[in-house]
This record gives C-alpha cells, structure tokens and sequence, in this order.
C-alpha cells in the first residue's frame, strides 16, 4: 500500500512529468476523457449499423457498386452540359438529404449514369452518418423465386425486408426490370405476388402517414414510366416510393446511355 501511495505521490507524478517533457496543466479533465470515450463509443455504434445493412445490400451478381461525385466525368457523356447539370442537381440533392428526408427519382435509359449517381448520393449520406443500403429489384425477384427451394433464402429475405423498412437511405436500383419485357401492346404483366407484398411492406413502413411524409428516404432508379411502373404494381407502391416533386427528380431524358459493353 505504501508503496502504490509513492507512485501516486503529487510531487513525484509532477517531477516524472517534468523529466519526459510533460505539460501537466494541459492534460485533459476527467470530464473531457469521459466525452471522447462516449463519442468514440458512439461513432462505433453508427460503423456498426453501417456494416449491417451494407452487408443486407442486394447487388446484382453479388458485385458491390462504388461512386463518388469526383467519379462523375461528363465528358464521357454524349451531352457534357446535361451531364454536369444532373451531377450538379445531384450533388444539391445529397447536401438537402443531409437534414431532410424525401424520396428521389432518377429515370432514363439504360446507361445513362442513374445508378452512379444515386450511389454518388448514398457515399455522400455514408460520410454524414447515415446507413445506406443498396437492392437491385432484379435480383431481389431472384431470391423471391428461389426461397421456394432454399430454407436459408427466405430467412435471408425475411431479414432483407426488415432492413428495407429502417434503413435511413434506401437505393432500389433498376426497379420495373423485375416486371419483365413488354407485350405487343406495351403492356407489363404484374411483377411476382410475394414481391409485390414485400415491396407493399416496405412502402409503407417508410412513409409517416401521420404527417403525411416520408420516415425515411428512397431513392429509386428505373428505365421505366410512371405509368409502366403502375402496370408492374399496385398504384399505392408506387406512390409512396416515387417522388412526385420535380426538385427531386433526376430526368435523363436528353441522354443517351455510354457503356461500352
């Protein structure tokens, strides 16, 4: 006892101190080592969380998509001027959804950039805190058809849907690709029953219908219309998913797509 009473002597602590060069006065206060242990505990949660629905993310062909808005090169695009306008509308858009929350639409042709874009978005949100999860509608369709064969699929869609419905950010990438090719007619047969019933739950877990608002923010790219969409799913998914508001829409319609494959 004596001996640990010695090392915690004042005097001794001030001249070991002083020996290594240690400014004593500008030590942090208890209260200050107490707020950075719960800040870094709390950054550790928001990482956590992040992982999580990164990892419930549905990519097509299990590939990860990456974009960031210095990624965006509009000379690559056929009309550099729209390019730059749409990225610049885009970029607006993430700094809004920092302290709001809507939906966004991005509809054009195949190739065009929306996916990139609404990625270039999400990487934005990430940086600020919020979790991002990402679902190609394609292939969501797949493991919907596949659960009738595999027990671990429908778990892994029962905690997809879960995820679908929290997420602070959610990208549904491609969506109406599900719905298929269209008639003579132009008309799109009714995309699977259990899909549209897991989009239905998701639809409306996101939306505050109390304030008549969103709970959380979706941002959907399709090749679609409105009215092709509707055909594909019931009107009510499709209202509550895509954004009515033109700020919020990210028309590619002066476009041509620029892949090269």
């Amino acid at each position: 006892m004596k001996r640990i009473k010695e090392l915690f002597d004042p005097a001794k602590v001030q001249a070991i101190a002083a020996a290594k060069g240690i400014d004593v006065s500008k030590l942090p206060t208890k209260e200050q080592l107490d707020e950075a242990t719960l800040k870094r505990a709390q950054q550790a949660v928001v990482v956590n969380h992040q992982r999580y629905y990164r990892a419930m993310s549905v990519w097509s062909g299990n590939v990860r998509l990456q974009f960031k808005f210095n990624d965006w090169d509009v000379q690559k695009q056929t009309n550099s001027e729209v390019a730059k306008k749409l990225g610049n509308q885009a970029f607006v858009l993430a700094k809004q959804l920092k302290t709001a929350k809507f939906n966004v639409l991005l509809s054009g042709v195949y190739g065009v950039g929306k996916t990139s874009l609404a990625l270039a978005i999400a990487d934005q949100l990430a940086q600020s805190g919020q979790t991002v999860m990402f679902v190609s509608t394609a292939e969501l369709l797949r493991l919907v058809n596949d659960k009738y064969e595999a027990p671990d699929v429908r778990i892994r869609l029962i905690e997809i849907g879960k995820a679908m419905k929290s997420v602070d950010v959610l990208i549904l990438d491609d969506f109406g690709t599900e719905g298929g090719k269209p008639t003579e007619n132009n008309y799109y047969k009714p995309v699977h029953r259990d899909l549209q019933t897991m989009m239905y739950q998701v639809a409306n877990a996101r939306c505050d219908f109390e304030h008549n608002e969103v709970k959380h923010s979706t941002i959907v790219t399709t090749n679609n219309t409105r009215g092709q969409l509707e055909s594909m799913y019931d009107k009510k998914i499709i209202d509550r998913l895509l954004s009515k508001v033109k700020a919020h829409q990210l028309l590619f319609d002066e476009m041509k797509g620029v892949r090269n494959v």
